[in-house]
């Protein structure tokens, strides 16, 4: 009985500790605690409002304005062009066929200068000449026949029939000998106009075959360039509109202008052909040399022309710039929203959404910096980024 009194001593003194705070003084508590928070926020704008006083009136203190740099926007003329691969061709370019025949003698040498008419290539060709012989000789037969003919039928001597088989016999073999001339000058290759010996396809004593080439002349002197443009361009590019050609290979650019445009649309790829004429004595110029060919298909005057990465879009899709106010010795920015015209190497022609292009000339546009600023906001303009 004495070892439970301690225990019960104990577990007293343990309830009275643990035994809640009375209810008034909780409440009083939690309005102290709203009271000082609502003090705290009070406090808090007044510090905000003095710092912002103090940054705008105190000279000394400096502002950590984001910087930007600009350009006044004036109007331009803008160009579009259209980019095309093109080709050279020679007005004078000939691969030269024969009727058959062996190879009897090569004349000229690749590189060779000719001129029209000259003979490059000698066939075996006798067979043919000695048809042509024969020929000649009964073509003479057969005038001398007819002439007689004419002068007794003239005298009223001899039947008609007799002076129109004479004749008809004449013509025949007139006939035929101009068929073996034309004969015996295509088995030999001539030089079809004035121009350079390119390639030699064969050797002496090789038989020809009327399917192959044996030999190509080309005349440098006169050059054009034809390339394929989509359909999409074909109320944009007419003749002489002016174009800018590229040579990567040379490393060379041609200015020059469009001569003709195809009436005929390729229905494979739906494109049309264009033709430029190269300038005369463009001796670097070779047939089916490479060349990028730039068609200005839009111009315009007094365009306002602002760098592509000027603008920017909205969440909606809208495009927009920023340009920059003056108001009491600060700068801000200002949202304009514009339309984008068209596109060219980087460059953006514009036009105000409201249609309204008074509010951009002049302006100062926001290049450098206009993707880390807002509509509003104080900046400082920098000279370089």
């Amino acid at each position: 009985m004495k070892n439970i009194f301690p225990y019960l001593t104990l577990a007293i003194l343990l309830s009275a500790c643990g035994a809640a705070a009375p209810e008034g003084e909780i409440g009083q508590k939690k309005a102290e605690l709203d009271s000082l928070k609502a003090a705290y926020k009070e406090l808090g704008l007044r510090i905000k409002e003095t710092e912002t006083w103090i940054a705008e009136n105190d000279s000394t203190v400096k502002r950590n304005l984001p910087a930007v740099t600009t350009f006044t926007l004036q109007p331009t003329t803008f160009e579009h062009y259209v980019q095309v691969h093109g080709s050279v061709k020679a007005d004078k370019s000939a691969d030269l066929y024969t009727m058959g025949g062996r190879v009897r003698r090569i004349l000229v040498s690749e590189g060779d200068r000719v001129r029209k008419g000259q003979l490059l290539i000698d066939l075996d060709n006798d067979a043919v000449a000695r048809q042509l012989d024969a020929a000649e000789a009964g073509a003479k037969l057969a005038k001398e026949v007819f002439e007689k003919q004419t002068r007794l039928w003239e005298q009223k001597i001899g039947s008609e029939i007799q002076y129109l088989q004479a004749k008809s016999q004449n013509e025949q073999a007139a006939a035929s000998v101009a068929a073996l001339r034309e004969q015996v000058r295509l088995s030999n290759v001539t030089a079809p106009f004035d121009g350079t010996v390119d390639e030699i396809m064969v050797s002496v004593g090789d038989m020809t075959s009327p399917m192959a080439p044996v030999a190509r002349v080309v005349d440098p002197s006169g050059a054009r360039l034809e390339a394929d443009v989509p359909e999409s361009y074909l109320n944009r590019v007419k003749n002489g509109d002016p174009v800018r050609v590229e040579f990567p290979s040379l490393g060379d650019t041609l200015r020059t202008s469009i001569s003709n445009v195809s009436k005929f649309i390729d229905p494979a790829n739906r494109t049309f052909r264009i033709t430029v004429r190269a300038a005369e004595g463009a001796a670097q110029l070779r047939p089916n040399l490479l060349s990028v060919i730039h068609v200005r298909d839009q111009v315009q005057d007094s365009a306002l022309v602002v760098p592509g990465r000027t603008i920017q879009e909205d969440v909606s899709g809208n495009n927009y710039i920023f340009i920059l106010d003056q108001k009491d010795g600060r700068t801000f920015t200002r949202k304009v929203m514009v339309e984008r015209v068209s596109d060219y190497k980087g460059h953006a022609m514009i036009k105000a959404a409201n249609g309204d292009n008074s509010v951009l000339i002049g302006a100062a546009v926001v290049d450098e910096g206009a993707k880390s600023v807002g509509g509003g906001q104080e900046v400082k303009i920098a000279t370089t980024l």
